[in-house]
């Protein structure tokens, strides 16, 4: 098993990443409301969720191991490495299998933020990854909700095929640290309204590595937060 450090460090590295990588995304549509409101409302019903409906858990888990190739492979350039990645998650073991699926995640999160920019203009979508910040902190460190719920999510037993289980999709694991679909949704969504999206990258990633030194003190922490500096710098 993976240190905490150097795989949690893997993870920034992605979320930076997310911010840095080319999306094609038409950004400037009008329902302005979605870009404010869409993040922070997902979050909060995933927590219900998992926390209120018997079998939601399960239901989550089973409905990342479907919808997350499905986004990840949209697109004719795409699809290739979606299958090749999910092939390597599904039969092989260990790190390589884990490196698999959360960069199965990141394409589903391009392909999400994408979705999104599409349908808001780009000052709802800045708008909306503050609010979403703030939720995941209140969520995180305000209420005993959100570690119970990650831990039931984690932990959800998926089926098999051909005597290998089905690639655990629900949350983005490597090693020893784990982030939410969220915290790899947001830095996808800065990547697509950032004007000066390597810089934004940068700051998102080194951002990400401080802000994972609070894991010494506590075993939870709102990972979208580094998103705001990130945020800040492609606005300077």
């Amino acid at each position: 098993m993976l240190s905490l450090a150097p795989s949690y460090a893997a993870l920034c590295v992605t979320q930076a990443a997310l911010v840095a990588a080319p999306v094609r995304a038409r950004v400037g549509g009008r329902r302005s409301w979605i870009g404010i409101v869409l993040p922070a409302l997902a979050l909060g019903i995933g927590v219900t969720v998992l926390r209120v409906v018997s079998g939601g858990p399960h239901a989550l888990a089973v409905l990342g191991a479907i919808a997350t190739p499905v986004l990840a492979a949209a697109g004719p350039r795409r699809a290739p490495a979606a299958v090749a990645l999910w092939l390597v998650a599904w039969l092989t073991h260990g790190l390589a299998a884990q490196a698999a699926a959360v960069a199965l995640i990141a394409l589903a999160a391009t392909r999400i933020a994408s979705l999104v920019a599409a349908l808001a203009p780009a000052w709802s979508l800045e708008v909306g990854l503050v609010a979403l910040v703030v939720l995941d902190v209140v969520l995180v460190w305000g209420t005993p909700q959100v570690q119970p719920a990650s831990t039931a999510l984690h932990g959800a037993a998926l089926p098999s095929a051909a005597g290998h289980p089905i690639p655990a999709l629900q949350d983005a694991t490597f090693g020893s640290a784990t982030m939410g679909w969220l915290d790899f949704v947001a830095p996808a969504l800065l990547g697509v309204v950032a004007r000066r999206r390597l810089r934004a990258a940068v700051v998102t990633g080194l951002a990400a590595g401080a802000w994972g030194l609070l894991l010494t003190v506590t075993s939870t922490i709102p990972a979208t937060v580094p998103v705001l500096a990130g945020l800040f710098a492609a606005r300077l």
